[in-house]
């Protein structure tokens, strides 16, 4: 290449001298024809010109070649300096990107160990808890039972079957239905199940109700108004309800991850509000978790609502210290105060269709007409619920209600496999239940 450019640069020296010689020709016959020069001096004089042309031509070009490589002395000089600078840049991105991991490992490992500490603690105290009914006969014990990893809360089944018989729901006396209720609360076979909040009159899904059921090893479901009937004489209710709370928040985490839409209303009840030993865990486990704000809505019937004491009123501040929002349901007195209940982070109030359309029920001097701007200007939505025939659909839109729920739009049910399963690609939208 280097020997190509100096013939090229010869080729041009050679042009530039034959471009010199001739005028200094033409000069030189100028000046004998017409001043009368000696030949030899007018040749020797076009010489010398030519000599003068071809050295003032050299010159320029060197100019102009020095200007070029200066200018790109510069160029080269910036793009060094613009490569230096990114991978400075790089450099700190990946200081960053490291300084990130650690952090959000740290993070992880953090949740993850008080998630397997509130498992533990509530497992130990249903074990605890298995002398329910003193004048009941002694049950076997089962084997010890290991806390679940994290990732097996939901769908794992680690634990041996119970050694109770095998019977259906209906033929178990109460002692065999405790039994089987404490073993499906051990062996995770909790599932969440949900019902859909629509707007009206689109019946759009804007959010899902979360409900728990246990489920048996023979997979009949528990509901609650058959756990709740053996479990709170037995004074067990506490730690069920806390587990069953447990479980749900680890299933909507799961949820909110794979659908950054998915707003989930979780019941809390005056239980667990109370438990002084569950409860403090519940809150450290909920401040590792605080990006669930923008999913969970924590859900209290309005008899805890107005029933709390100093102890359930310094839990729900603790709640909505790390920004979560309430709901109240099961309302039956529509005389409220919703400025109060707005100071005390609640959004949203349930109201059954049938309290709605109560034609003379008034909320003091407020009728239940005027309801929802009541709570509108409080910045509290109010849900009709427990709607379950068209004509009342037609009855509460008179009341410009906004937002329905009931089995007329959707019956509660458990939520798909795939939504629990490792994050697919693209997060699904709504709905999350199964069909």
């Amino acid at each position: 290449m280097r020997e190509l450019l100096d013939l090229s640069r010869s080729g041009r020296q050679a042009a530039a001298t034959l471009l010199y010689l001739l005028p200094s020709a033409g000069l030189a016959y100028g000046l004998i024809q017409f001043i009368g020069f000696a030949p030899e001096l007018a040749v020797l004089t076009g010489l010398i010109a030519a000599i003068l042309g071809a050295e003032a031509h050299a010159a320029i070009n060197r100019t102009i070649e020095r200007k070029q490589v200066r200018k790109e002395l510069q160029e080269l000089t910036s793009l060094a300096a613009g490569l230096s600078r990114d991978l400075d840049d790089a450099a700190d991105k990946i200081i960053e990107l490291e300084d990130r991991i650690e952090r959000e490992t740290e993070e992880r490992m953090e949740r993850i160990f008080s998630e397997i500490r509130v498992v533990e603690g509530l497992v130990k105290r249903l074990a605890d808890a298995r002398g329910f009914g003193a004048a009941s006969a002694p049950i076997e014990a089962s084997a010890p039972v290991a806390a679940p990893a994290p990732e097996e809360t939901i769908t794992a089944e680690t634990v041996a079957p119970p050694p109770v018989p095998e019977k259906r729901l209906e033929d178990m006396n109460d002692e065999e239905l405790l039994e089987t209720i404490r073993h499906s609360l051990e062996t995770n076979r909790v599932d969440l199940y949900l019902q859909p909040v629509v707007n009206l009159p689109q019946r759009k899904i804007m959010y899902y109700e979360g409900l728990s059921r246990l489920r048996t090893e023979k997979g009949e479901i528990i509901l609650p108004r058959d756990y709740m009937r053996v479990a709170e004489p037995a004074g067990m209710m506490p730690t069920v309800d806390n587990i069953l709370l447990f479980r749900c928040i680890q299933v909507v985490r799961k949820l909110a991850q794979r659908n950054s839409k998915a707003g989930v209303f979780c019941n809390i009840s005056a239980f667990s509000l109370l438990d002084e030993d569950f409860f403090p865990q519940f809150v450290e486990y909920m401040q590792h978790n605080t990006d669930l704000a923008q999913h969970l809505i924590f859900e209290f019937s309005q008899a805890t609502v107005n029933g709390a004491g100093p102890v359930e009123q310094a839990s729900l501040d603790a709640l909505a210290a790390l920004g979560f929002r309430f709901s109240m349901d099961q309302v039956t007195d529509l005389r409220l105060n919703p400025a109060a209940l707005h100071d005390r982070n609640f959004r949203f109030i349930k109201v059954s269709s049938a309290t709605m359309l109560e034609g003379t029920h008034s909320a003091g001097d407020i009728h239940a007409a005027d309801l929802k701007e009541l709570l509108k200007r409080n910045g509290i939505q109010l849900i009709v619920d427990k709607i379950e025939q068209e004509r009342e659909v037609v009855d509460v839109l008179e009341f410009n209600v906004d937002l329905g729920q009931g089995f007329l739009f959707g019956e509660p049910r458990p939520v798909r496999d795939s939504v629990l399963k490792e994050a697919p690609a693209k997060a699904p939208e709504m709905p999350l239940a199964a069909d």
